[in-house]
């Protein structure tokens, strides 16, 4: 269960992320500093994710849904 909803949140993290490079080119300054403050934090994720695929952690989830919460605001911030 940990891990689907692991798997759910990286799938997640993706699609939010494409979406936001897609229109960063028309972004406040503001949602440009969001996304330079994120992307450092979305590829720990992801490295860590790759690394401990079959040992998923707490610790994994809740850095997950701190990346996806921070995702939204900035993807608030673009419309």
């Amino acid at each position: 269960k940990l891990k689907q909803d692991l798997e759910d949140t990286r799938n997640d993290l993706r699609r939010a992320a494409d979406e936001i490079r897609v229109k960063l080119h028309l972004a406040s300054m503001d949602a440009k500093d969001a996304w330079d403050e994120i992307q450092p934090r979305l590829e720990d994720f992801e490295r860590r994710f790759d690394a401990k695929a079959d040992e998923v952690s707490e610790e994994l989830k809740a850095l997950g849904k701190d990346i996806k919460k921070r995702l939204r605001n900035i993807k608030a911030k673009l419309s």
